[in-house]
C-alpha cells in the first residue's frame, strides 16, 4: 500500500510541475530552484574564524596568559612580598641600637661661701650601644667622656677630664626567658610567609581551574551555535518539504504553520546561543586580564574537546590530596602559630625574676693643684689630659660593679592565666579546623572522582541517544513523506535530535570540567599543566645564629596541648 501511495505522490508532483511550467515559466523555474534544496544556515560567529584580528587560543596559552596577567594572581603576589618584608621586620627588636650625645653647658651663680663654686662650664661626649638578646636579656655598653671647668669652691682639679666605660646586662630568668619566647614574632612571621605562599599556590590553582572552565564554556557556546544552526537547517528543510507537499496537494495549507513555528523558535535559540558566545568570551577575557584595546577581538578556541578515558583510585587520590593541598599546609602553619602564642602565654604566667649585672671602670685627669701638706699652700700644678683618664679606664684602676635580682610576683595573676587558657583553646580550635579541612578535602576528592565516572557514562549514553535520534528523525521524515505521520511529530523529533546533540556536547564539556576539578581537589593541577611557581626568596638577617646550638636556652612548657592529648 505504501508503494502505491508513493507512486501516486510522485505522479501528482510531476503533473503539477508540468502544469505550472506551462503557465508561468519564469516563476516556476525560480520556485523549483528554491524547492530543490535548503540553503545552509549562517550565524554571526561564523565570521570569527576568518577574522584576521581573531585571537586563536589554545587551553595552554590561555592558562599561561592568566598566570602571568590575572589580577587576582598579581594581588596575591603583593601579599606574599609584604609577608616577606614583615618577616624581615620581625628581626627589628634584635638590631643594635646606638646612641650618641654631645653637649656643652655653662653655669654662673652667686655664692654665699668660699667653698661654693661660682660658675662652671661642662662639655661631654657619650657613646652607647645596646641590643636585645634572643634569651630575652638586654646588654648595653657605654663610653662617657667629659671636660669640666669649675671656678672657686675649693676645686682642686680644673679643668677636669672624666672618662668611664660601663657594661650592663639585664637577663630575665623566668618570665620572658627563652629564645623561642623572644623570637616568637620571627617564627610567626615565617609561618605567615609560608601561609601566604600556600595561599598564592591556592589562588594559582583556582585561577587555572577558572580559566579552564571558562575556556570550556566558550568551546561549548561555539559548538552549541553549530547545534542550533543544524536545528534551524532541519526546521527550514522540513518547511521546504512541507511546502512542496502543499503545492502538490499532498498536505493541507495549514500544515506549514508548525514548521514556521519551529523555525522561529530555533532562530530565537540561535540568537541566544550567539549571545552566549560573546558572554563566554568576556568571562575568559576578564580572567586573562586582557588590555581594553583587545576586548573587541573575537576569541577562537583551538583546543579539541575529545573523550579520553580516565581511571581514578579514590583512596590513593585522597592520600595524595592530604600531601599536596595548600589548604592543609595553611592550617598546619596556623596551628603552629597558635602553638607559639600558647607557649608565650604560658611563659607569661610565671613570676618575674631578672638578674642584673653592671660593671663600670672610671678614670680622671686634668690640671690638679699640688698642695704642700705642711703649709696647705699650692706649690704647683700637675697637668694631665683626657688620655690619662682613658688610661685609667683601660687599666681598670677604679672599678665598680653591681649584682642584683629583681622579683615581681602578681598575687592572683588573673589576666595571664586567662590569656593562657584562651591561647590553649585557640590551639584546639585550629586542630579542629584541620580535621574539618581534611574531611572536606576527602569529600571533594570523592565527589570529583564520582563526577568523572558519571560524566564518562553520560558521554556514552548521550552519544547513543544522539545516534538513535538521528535515525529516528530520518525514519520519521520518510514516514511523513509517505503520509504516515504528521508534521507535528516530525517537529518534535527534530527538537529531540537537537536536544540530544546539545546533551552530548554538554556531557563532553562536563567531563573535561570534572577532570580539572579532580586535579584541583587532589592539588596537582599545576603539575599536570606543567606550571612552576617562582617565588621571591626572602633573605633573613643572620643575628645570633650561634645561640641555636644551645637548646636549653629555649623555654620548655610543661603543659603543652599535644602532651595533654597524648
Amino acid at each position: 500500500m505504501s508503494q502505491i501511495r508513493r507512486v501516486l505522490i510522485f505522479a501528482c508532483i510531476a503533473l503539477s510541475a508540468t502544469a505550472l511550467s506551462a503557465q508561468t515559466p519564469g516563476t516556476t523555474t525560480t520556485q523549483q530552484k528554491e524547492e530543490a534544496y535548503t540553503a545552509p544556515v549562517t550565524a554571526e560567529t561564523d565570521k570569527d574564524v576568518s577574522d584576521p584580528r581573531a585571537m586563536r587560543l589554545s587551553l595552554d596559552d590561555a592558562i599561561r596568559t592568566a598566570v602571568a596577567q590575572n589580577s587576582g594572581v598579581q594581588i596575591q603576589r603583593y601579599d606574599y612580598r609584604e609577608a616577606g618584608q614583615t618577616l624581615r621586620e620581625a628581626y627589628g627588636p634584635f638590631d643594635w641600637f646606638t646612641t650618641a650625645d654631645v653637649e656643652h653647658s655653662s653655669n654662673r651663680s652667686p655664692t654665699i661661701s668660699q667653698f661654693q663654686s661660682s660658675g662652671s662650664r661642662r662639655t661631654f661626649a657619650n657613646l652607647g650601644v645596646s641590643q636585645l638578646l634572643p634569651t630575652g636579656g638586654v646588654y648595653s655598653v657605654g663610653i662617657n667622656n667629659s671636660r669640666t671647668v669649675t671656678a672657686g669652691g675649693g676645686t682642686f682639679i680644673s679643668p677636669a677630664y672624666g672618662s668611664s666605660l660601663s657594661i650592663g646586662v639585664d637577663q630575665p630568668l623566668l618570665r620572658n626567658f627563652g629564645m623561642n619566647i623572644n623570637r616568637r614574632q620571627i617564627t610567626i612571621a615565617r609561618n605567615t610567609l609560608g601561609i601566604n605562599s600556600e595561599e598564592f599556590k591556592r589562588i594559582m590553582i583556582n585561577t587555572v581551574v577558572s580559566v579552564e572552565q571558562a575556556y570550556l564554556d566558550l568551546v561549548y557556546a561555539r559548538r552549541f551555535v553549530d547545534v542550533q544552526k543544524e536545528a534551524l537547517f532541519l526546521a527550514r528543510d522540513q518547511a521546504r518539504i512541507t511546502q512542496i507537499r502543499i503545492n502538490v496537494g499532498a498536505s493541507a495549507p495549514l500544515d506549514i504553520l508548525q514548521p514556521r513555528v519551529q523555525i522561529a523558535t530555533t532562530e530565537e535559540l540561535l540568537i541566544a546561543a550567539v549571545a552566549s558566545v560573546r558572554d563566554a568570551e568576556d568571562q575568559l577575557r576578564a580572567l586573562l586580564n586582557l588590555p581594553p584595546e583587545e576586548w573587541d577581538r573575537p576569541i577562537v578556541p583551538t583546543e579539541a574537546v575529545t573523550y579520553t578515558p580516565m581511571t581514578v583510585d579514590v583512596a590513593s587520590s585522597v592520600a595524595r590530596a592530604f600531601d599536596l593541598r595548600p589548604e592543609l599546609r595553611e592550617t598546619l602553619l596556623t596551628t603552629a602559630n597558635a602553638q607559639v602564642q600558647y607557649t608565650y602565654a604560658r611563659n607569661q604566667v610565671r613570676p618575674k625574676l631578672d638578674a642584673l649585672l653592671n660593671y663600670t671602670a672610671s678614670g680622671l685627669g686634668g690640671r690638679a693643684a699640688i698642695i704642700d701638706p705642711v703649709t696647705g699652700q699650692t706649690t704647683g700644678f700637675d697637668t694631665t689630659g683626657l688620655p690619662h683618664a682613658v688610661g685609667q679606664v683601660l687599666g681598670n684602676d677604679f672599678p665598680s660593679w653591681t649584682v642584683g635580682f629583681t622579683v615581681g610576683v602578681p598575687i592572683l595573676n588573673i589576666g595571664a592565666r586567662a590569656e593562657a587558657k584562651r591561647a590553649e583553646l585557640e590551639v584546639d580550635r585550629t586542630r579542629a579546623l584541620d580535621d574539618q579541612t581534611r574531611q572536606n578535602i576527602a569529600i571533594e576528592v570523592r565527589t570529583t572522582a564520582r563526577a568523572i565516572d558519571t560524566t564518562a557514562k553520560e558521554i556514552t549514553a548521550t552519544k547513543t541517544a544522539r545516534e538513535a535520534a538521528e535515525q529516528n528523525l530520518d525514519a520519521e521524515r520518510k514516514r511523513y513523506e509517505n503520509g504516515m505521520t504528521t508534521i507535528f511529530q516530525v517537529s518534535q523529533i527534530q527538537q529531540q535530535l537537537s536536544d540530544a546533540r546539545a546533551r552530548e556536547l554538554q556531557a563532553l564539556v562536563a567531563y573535561h570540567k570534572a577532570v580539572a576539578a579532580y586535579h584541583r581537589a587532589v592539588g596537582d593541577l599545576l603539575d599536570v599543566r606543567n606550571i612552576k611557581i617562582e617565588e621571591e626568596k626572602v633573605e633573613e638577617p643572620r643575628l645570633f645564629t650561634f645561640f641555636d646550638r644551645y637548646s636549653w636556652l629555649n623555654y620548655e612548657d610543661q603543659s603543652k596541648p599535644e602532651e595533654k592529648k597524648k
